[in-house]
């Protein structure tokens, strides 16, 4: 029997040698693929199917159920354009309710993707809730189509409204004719300024628009949405 020293004071046996260095060179001749997933050959690819999964989350005080879309899905939207990824919690009288998420996986990758910020609109009456709608709206529809292919979306980054929050249903007109789901942060001019609290300042804003803080991906990004505004009453 032939050893050979391993440089760290212990041998080794030729023929213990020789069968690592073997095997060594034939892990480095698999194919990437079985490489990363071994035990492909013995376990076929099943096709996948729905499952329903039942779950609780329990705890007081939030006024939301929300959720991170993940990366490789469409971004819901709510009937008014805006992106929708949040159910008001509003139990019946059983103090139950029921809350599906409807995700719609993506024809392709979206690591590529392009968002839009449309920045304190602050629109203050209903002649310039209408500017928004006539000046703003072609310009970003015709962003959008010049983008071709990549997915979009849009940031309204807060003043929407310059005080008068009885006009964001204009605004959400507007964004639904640009045709691109928007997410939206609230703004110091977006707030109720007769609340004596900072959560009932956004309640306006909650009601049309949901969470104050919320995630969500695209492609290797996460985005993250935050209430810098505190309200003192």
């Amino acid at each position: 029997m032939i050893r050979a020293d391993d440089k760290s004071g212990h041998f080794i046996d030729r023929r213990a040698f020789l069968r690592t260095a073997a095997l060594s060179a034939a892990a480095l001749a698999l194919p990437t693929r079985l490489i990363a997933d071994p035990y492909a050959p013995l376990a076929p690819r099943r096709r996948a199917r729905p499952v329903r999964v039942r779950g609780q989350v329990r705890t007081a005080d939030r006024p939301f159920l929300q959720m991170s879309v993940p990366a490789g899905y469409a971004i819901p939207v709510s009937p008014t354009g805006t992106a929708r990824c949040y159910w008001p919690i509003r139990p019946d009288s059983d103090d139950e309710m029921e809350v599906v998420f409807e995700l719609e996986r993506l024809r392709g990758s979206d690591d590529r993707h392009a968002f839009l910020m449309l920045a304190d609109p602050q629109t203050q009456n209903e002649q310039e809730v209408e500017w928004l709608r006539q000046e703003t709206v072609p310009d970003v529809e015709e962003l959008v189509a010049g983008l071709g292919d990549v997915g979009v979306f849009g940031v309204g980054c807060g003043d929407i409204m310059y005080n008068n929050l009885e006009h964001f249903p204009g605004y959400e007109r507007a964004v639904s004719e640009m045709g691109i789901p928007f997410f939206q942060v609230v703004g110091n001019h977006d707030m109720d300024f007769e609340a004596r609290t900072d959560e009932d300042a956004t309640a306006t804003f909650s009601r049309h628009f949901g969470p104050r803080y919320y995630s969500f991906d695209r492609g290797a990004v996460h985005y993250v949405v935050l209430d810098d505004v505190f309200w003192h009453g």
